[in-house]
């Protein structure tokens, strides 16, 4: 059996998968963000880890197997979140957050010395911004150089874990990729980013995906009661996980997760027609291939804040916050396709792939009094599929074939924001059988490490299934083909508006 753990935005999940994918039991922990500043957002590194423990704890205790069936663990985080360790391995500050956007004199000062078409050639990253680990890490020292000079260690997320789980620091290509430290072109840090910035000495030792780690530390393999034969396999960024645990392994298949970010996972065969299309990608797990990675920092965390701000209702009369979703899914289902003209721009911490623009805000357009909490419900829905679609026409311009888009993520629940999707975009949407394909990648690269598994497309054979298919519906493709037209006509205008506006709006 596999333990697994996911180092969300805003929790932990962990589970226990076996030989068939099946989840014999699973946990999750949350904990709690700080914002101090507009733009800032900070977590504690301790929290992480006393949430990954607890985790483990519960999960086995569910499970009701003995622990010493365990073979393996691997796991996955959020990308971009970085971790500063001293000389002791204590956190020197909190860690800074993906979502942290507080570094934006450092990406002007980042582009006055390297070409944006020079980063993504060696990034993969379509651009620079304050999301990238590096421009954190200049922010720091530039701006607590107390805490930089006192730090030994700088690790991502998932490197952090395996740390503390290991006493090994080392990391991997698709982890790396989004810091803007590595140089993917090479596999090795990049002179230009890493070493101008003064840390290639602070980052770890850079390993494959699917690697052995080491061990597992003997007092925690015995706090646990887990074997001290027990290993620990690198794995990688939550996104890329969640594709390997959907069988995205070939051209042809497209990952989405609607979460708290949209994330979109393509396999490719070859660099060409995505470096001629800018998109953002990364080394495949698999040897030789790529998977782009399209992104959006905003999907379905709005339709959470909706919930949260005016929904009390639904939320007073839901058993947990999470049934109030149900409600709302039914009152959304209330609207009409395109919302009587209302449409959103779901940019509500910037606009990503392909804009690239850290100014752009969420913007409603088309209310009329008749417009209710329904529309504004179905609306979300609606607009989070524009920018799905939106993403998807880049990769089919690009020349890379699409057959089906496999959908994970909370969203993935609801019959109604699967259907939206496929006929918004005018493709098959398809439900995992399991949830949580996250944990179930990393399920899958554990059990290929201790050799259950030749290679990760058998792995992906025998553990990965799929669930309900959701095909097109024609009767709605021209009113969403109109809505759509909107949807860009709206941001293009807007995208001056924007910029000028954002100190105003908290944005600088």
């Amino acid at each position: 059996m596999y333990l697994t753990f996911d180092v969300g935005t805003t929790s932990v999940k962990t589970a226990l998968f076996d030989r068939e994918g099946r989840p014999r039991a699973k946990s999750i922990r949350g904990y709690v963000l700080a914002t101090p500043q507009a733009d800032w957002v900070e977590a504690d590194p301790e929290a992480y880890w006393a949430a990954v423990l607890s985790g483990f704890r519960e999960t086995l205790q569910a499970a009701g197997v003995n622990p010493r069936e365990v073979r393996s663990i691997c796991g996955s985080s959020q990308g971009e979140t970085i971790v500063f360790l001293d000389a002791r391995e204590r956190p020197v500050r909190p860690a800074i957050v993906w979502l942290d956007n507080r570094a934006r004199a450092q990406v002007e000062e980042l582009k006055a010395r390297l070409d944006p078409e020079e980063f993504y050639r060696h990034t993969g990253c379509t651009d620079i911004e304050p999301t990238w680990s590096l421009l954190k890490v200049l922010w720091v020292k530039a701006h607590e150089p107390e805490s930089f000079a006192r730090t030994s260690k700088i690790l991502l997320l998932e490197d952090y874990i395996v740390y503390r789980l290991t006493g090994r620091s080392c990391s991997t290509p698709t982890l790396l990729h989004s810091s803007g430290f590595l140089d993917i072109q090479t596999r090795r840090y990049w002179d230009k980013t890493a070493g101008w910035a003064g840390v290639t000495g602070l980052l770890p030792e850079i390993v494959e995906v699917g690697s052995v780690a080491g061990r597992l530390k003997p007092e925690l393999a015995d706090e646990l009661g887990l074997s001290r034969d027990t290993v620990v396999v690198k794995g990688a960024m939550d996104q890329t996980l969640s594709s390997i645990g959907a069988g995205n392994l070939a051209a042809g298949i497209v990952t989405e997760t609607t979460g708290t970010a949209m994330a979109i996972g393509v396999t490719a065969d070859s660099v060409e027609p995505i470096l001629a299309n800018h998109l953002p990608f990364q080394p495949h797990a698999l040897s030789g291939k790529f998977l782009i990675l399209p992104y959006a920092q905003t999907s379905a965390i709005i339709y959470k804040w909706f919930r949260d701000q005016f929904a009390q209702e639904e939320m007073r009369q839901a058993e947990n916050p999470e049934r109030a979703y149900e409600a709302l899914n039914a009152l959304a289902a209330g609207a009409p396709a395109g919302c009587d003209g209302l449409v959103l721009l779901p940019f509500f911490a910037g606009a990503y792939t392909p804009e690239n623009d850290m100014y752009a805000r969420g913007v409603w357009y088309g209310l009329t009094l008749k417009h209710g909490r329904a529309h504004f419900a179905r609306g979300i829905q609606e607009g989070v599929g524009f920018m799905l679609r939106r993403i998807l026409g880049l990769i089919l311009e690009a020349g890379i074939p699409i057959r089906e888009v496999r959908s994970m993520g909370g969203a993935a629940r609801s019959d109604l924001w699967l259907q939206i999707k496929a006929d918004i975009c005018d493709l098959p949407m398809v439900r995992m059988q399991e949830e949580e394909t996250t944990g179930l990648g990393g399920a899958l690269l554990a059990a290929v490490a201790v050799g259950d598994f030749p290679n990760l497309a058998e792995a992906a054979r025998g553990m990965v299934r799929l669930g309900r298919r959701f095909q097109p519906e024609a009767r709605h493709r021209k009113v969403y083909d109109r809505q759509y037209a909107l949807y860009g006509r709206l941001y293009r205008a807007l995208k001056p508006v924007f910029r000028e506006f954002s100190s105003q709006a908290g944005g600088a």
